[in-house]
This record gives C-alpha cells, structure tokens and sequence, in this order.
C-alpha cells in the first residue's frame, strides 16, 4: 500500500469501522418491529440479529466503504453525511460472504467459524436475507436527498445484481457437483456474474451517484469496479494457494479441499502433462487429502506456468480497471489514491 494510501486508509478507518458495526441493530426497535406486526422476542436476536452481525464485529479490510467514501470525497461531499450508506455497503459485502460460505463449504471466515457453522444454515440463511434488506432502507432515506432516478438505479442495480449473483453460483454448484469442468474462458465468465456486489462497481456506482456524477458517466465507474472486482478475484484465489501471510485467514488451499475450480488451478491443469493432470483432478475435493500430498499438488501448480498465466490475467483486469478510472472526472488527489488503491487491491495485499 503506498504511503498516502496507507495514511488515507488510517485516517478513515475509524468512521469505517464505526459504520460498520451500526448498520446491524443487536436487537430491532420496538417502534420498527410493531409497524412490521412483529414482536420482541429471543428468537429473532439469535436467528437473525447475531449471525447477521458476526462478520461486522469481526471485520475485513473494508476496501468497499473505503471506495465509496473516496469517490463521496472525489465529488465534494463530507463522508460524515453518509455513514449509514457506508454502513450498509459493507453490511451487503458482510452478508453476502456469509452467503458465499454456505455455498462453498467454508468452514472459517476472518480467522474465526463461518456464520452457517456458529449459527446453523437455516438461520445463516434468514440472517442474509434480513441485511439485505435492513441495507435497502437506506436508500430510501429522504435525508439523502436523491432524485428519483439515482435512488431508483441503486436499488434496481442491486435488485439484477443480486440475481446475476444467484446465476453464477448456480453455475459453480452444477460443475461442483458433477465434477464438470469448465474451462478457464468458462470460468472467468462464471466469476463475472457471480461477484457482482462481492466485487466493487456496487460501491463505485453508489458512491458516484450519491456524489452528483452525470447519468452518462455511470458506466466508467462501473466497469471500473467490475474489472477491479475480477483482478481482485483472481488474485485471492492466488493467495489460497500461496498466502503471503500467517493472517490468511482460511485454511491452506480449501479451494482445492472443497472442490471449487480457479482459474488457477484450471489452468494448471491444462498445461500439465496427462499424468500431472490426473493428479490435479484426483486431488480436487478431496477433503482428507494429506498435507504431503497437498503441498505436492500447489508445487504441481506452481510448476505448470499457472501462477504466471493467472498474474497476466490480473495485469490485464487492473489494466481496464485503470483506463476506465482514468476517463473518470475526478479530483487528482482521489483519482490517485484509487490508482494506489488498484494496485494494492490486484497485486499487493496478502490477505
């Protein structure tokens, strides 16, 4: 992270943690729940407002509040104002991991259990829709001030979005199950839909709509949050395999353990020999693999030209996601910070 990053990063922080941890309620007011015909009750704390605030008490590195916040500051606006907003964008990223989790059979988030393993799927699952939901109203804030048409492309890009999200997770759960593989084209294509808000165009467009942008240069910000997102993806998947740090925060190479296909490995496979390729594909699933068999199977993949392949996708990814942030009308300070902020997102980060 370059130094001004690093120094705007600190400096935010603490409000970004603050929204973050706000924008779940530990139990809903009583004044919400009776216009909903709801009552109080133990039940809904422990199926619903706990797990949907465990990964806000355990946070990430909250990169996407962090966008917005910039892009807020980029057109002039005081981040003060909109906590809430922040709050809920990190409270989609936050619930929709968790989702993620139940999907991929991640048993470990954050250095700590998954939601679906403290709290059970059933209530992992009501716990997701409900922040989901709880983020939308803020949108409809009137003390946002929007007009019509801001507030109605934020909650039908969300809307689509969310089912862009579902289609791709379809598709990963087809090829998982059969063990159909894809290949690394289909992949990439797969992983488009299927980050949707986990990537970033969800804060850049929120953010440039909250911040004034015009209608006409909505889809810059977007596909620089999507190309961003993809680089961001891909390297993750990198960083199961080979992590760059002990706060990595899941188990050594559960991609591969829980059978889900990267662009990596499909890659590795398809440039290693036949029998270095039988190798691969026994190995994937395979969830009492042993550690010398496993470390044996990452070397294969380091081997194989893979790591190189899949870091020349990144460039390209970051590359796009560059050029379209540079056709953005920005102020220098924020547009260069998101510059170091790419970097730092498609290339640096070690966890």
């Amino acid at each position: 992270m370059s130094p001004a990053l690093a120094a705007y990063y600190a400096a935010a922080l603490p409000q970004l943690l603050r929204a973050s941890r706000a924008a779940f309620p530990r139990a809903f007011p009583a004044d919400w729940l009776r216009a909903a015909g709801l009552r109080p009750s133990a039940s809904l704390l422990r199926r619903i407002n706990a797990p949907a605030r465990l990964y806000l008490e355990r946070p990430g590195k909250l990169l996407r509040p962090l966008i917005t916040r910039l892009l807020l500051e980029a057109f002039g606006k005081a981040p003060a104002a909109y906590e809430e907003v922040l709050g809920a964008v990190e409270l989609m990223e936050a619930s929709t991991v968790s989702f993620d989790d139940i999907i991929d059979g991640s048993g470990l988030r954050r250095g700590g259990p998954a939601t679906h393993r403290l709290y059970g799927e059933k209530n992992a699952y009501l716990a997701y829709q409900a922040s989901y939901n709880w983020a939308w109203r803020v949108f409809l804030s009137p003390s946002l001030r929007l007009e019509d048409w801001r507030r109605e492309y934020i909650l039908r890009s969300l809307s689509s979005e969310i089912f862009a999200y579902g289609y791709g997770q379809s598709a990963e759960l087809w090829w998982t199950a059969g063990r159909r593989e894809p290949s690394p084209e289909e992949y990439l294509s797969m992983s488009w839909d299927r980050i949707r808000f986990l990537s970033f165009n969800g804060p850049f467009r929120i953010g440039a709509l909250l911040g004034g942008c015009a209608r006409r240069e909505l889809p810059r910000f977007e596909a620089a949050g999507s190309w961003l997102g993809m680089a961001y993806h891909l390297h993750g998947d990198e960083l199961n395999l080979f992590p760059r740090s002990e706060a990595w925060g899941k188990p050594l190479a559960d991609d591969i353990t829980s059978g889900r296909y990267t662009y990596l490995y499909l890659t590795a496979i398809r440039l290693s020999s036949p029998a270095l390729r039988a190798a691969l594909r026994a190995a994937l699933g395979d969830a009492s693999i042993s550690t010398a068999a496993l470390k044996n199977v990452i070397d294969i993949v380091r081997r194989s030209g893979a790591l190189e392949e899949n870091r020349r996708m990144i460039g390209a990814f970051r590359r796009r996601a560059l050029s379209e942030l540079g056709s953005c009308r920005l102020r220098r300070r924020e547009l260069s910070l998101l510059r170091s902020l790419a970097y730092y997102m498609a290339d640096e980060r070690d966890k």
